[in-house]
């Protein structure tokens, strides 16, 4: 289901595809954003910034990179099972405030980035399963990061559509 979810999201490649990864690693899953920062950014040909528990930081990020497509990577509560990967519409970030934790509601930030650049955003939540305090992420989580990582190497191994 991971790859099939990675799939459709990234039908036209990732040429010009900037994510942001975004979350708290002091709080078990929410740092799932930040950890596979942290993993991506090793990959060659993936352009990946660590927003942190900071949205706001994604606006530098852009303004620095000046992608055509931005793709928010986060931990969020969409009511699946624990570790489900699911590309969630910028309508139900505004309209479910329990999907996202930060203060600056992401929705407002996508909304911005989006009338001030010409690049679309797009935001891909993983389920959590804790947002307990404590480091590290919980299995069904750390599960699902490491199939998007071997997909993501997969994809840039192969040289699919990927910016040189």
């Amino acid at each position: 289901m991971v790859a099939e979810t990675l799939d459709e999201l990234f039908a036209d490649g990732l040429d010009g595809t900037l994510l942001i990864s975004l979350g708290n690693s002091l709080r078990s899953d929410d740092g799932v954003g930040p950890y596979l920062a942290q993993q991506l950014e090793k990959i060659p040909g993936i352009m990946i910034e660590n927003a942190g528990d900071r949205p706001e930081r994604a606006i530098d990020f852009v303004s620095n990179h000046r992608p055509q497509k931005i793709i928010f990577l986060d931990a969020a509560d969409f009511g699946g099972r624990p570790g489900a990967l699911r590309w969630i519409e910028t309508s139900e970030l505004a309209a479910e405030r329990s999907l996202s934790s930060h203060r600056l509601p992401l929705a407002a930030l996508i909304d911005w980035i989006e009338a001030e650049y010409p690049t679309r955003c797009l935001c891909l939540g993983i389920q959590v399963g804790s947002m307990q305090l404590g480091e590290g992420l919980t299995p069904e989580v750390a599960q699902t990061t490491a199939q998007m990582i071997e997909w993501f190497e997969h994809v840039v191994n192969k040289g699919d559509n990927l910016s040189t």
